[in-house]
């Protein structure tokens, strides 16, 4: 744990000076603004939803707007070749955790234990992961039309950028999907089971 905690004071000291760095750059400042308020989303949601937000799942957080949104928007990473497939790959890995963590709480068990319940699992966190990745199409959109930064690459690549985007965060999923599939038939814990079993029992015991 306390690893954890000075892991995640570093990081949160590398993405201020990257922030400034940016601002001071010039880099797109409505972009800069953006990545200002997300790391302030997840304290929102802690007071929200009164619940305990582990290191674990603040570091994953920081680490993906870091590279999503403060050096793939402010810094123009997604100028750069497959930078944004990673980023919606990885996208896919971590809403699918967080969807994970929802049907749990809904169900009030980190582990589904009935075989018709865990259909239904594995059908919710995909249909969940790919309705949040259609949302994220929405908005790149949103932001080629409002802020001018075409990181949906419309006028290159059109809907093909757009559809590669999904399928990419759709191999994301399939990895948790996976790793939840083995938890399940032989109690196999990867890290990210790992993850989200801590979450889960600091926020329902």
């Amino acid at each position: 744990m306390k690893n954890y905690k000075y892991l995640y004071g570093v990081c949160i000291i590398i993405y201020v000076v990257t922030l400034m760095y940016a601002v001071i750059k010039g880099s797109r400042l409505q972009m800069c603004i953006i990545a200002g308020i997300l790391p302030c989303l997840l304290p929102v949601l802690k007071y929200k939803f009164h619940c305990k937000i582990t290191y674990e799942v603040k570091i994953i957080y920081l680490v993906f707007i870091y590279f999503s949104s403060l050096i793939g928007s402010c810094l123009d990473g997604y100028a750069l070749a497959y930078y944004d497939k990673i980023v919606h790959f990885f996208s896919g890995i971590i809403i699918t955790m967080l969807a994970c963590l929802i049907y749990s709480f809904i169900k009030k068990n980190i582990k589904i234990q009935q075989p018709s319940d865990q259909k239904i699992y594995y059908i919710f966190i995909m249909t969940f992961n790919m309705s949040i990745a259609l949302l994220w199409e929405f908005y790149e959109y949103a932001m080629l039309i409002f802020f001018q930064n075409d990181c949906i690459h419309h006028y290159t690549t059109g809907i093909h950028d757009s559809m590669i985007d999904m399928i990419c965060a759709c191999l994301g999923s399939l990895i948790i999907l996976y790793q939840v599939v083995q938890y399940h038939r032989k109690n196999k814990k990867y890290y990210s089971i790992k993850v989200m079993h801590q979450f889960y029992n600091q926020n329902i015991l």
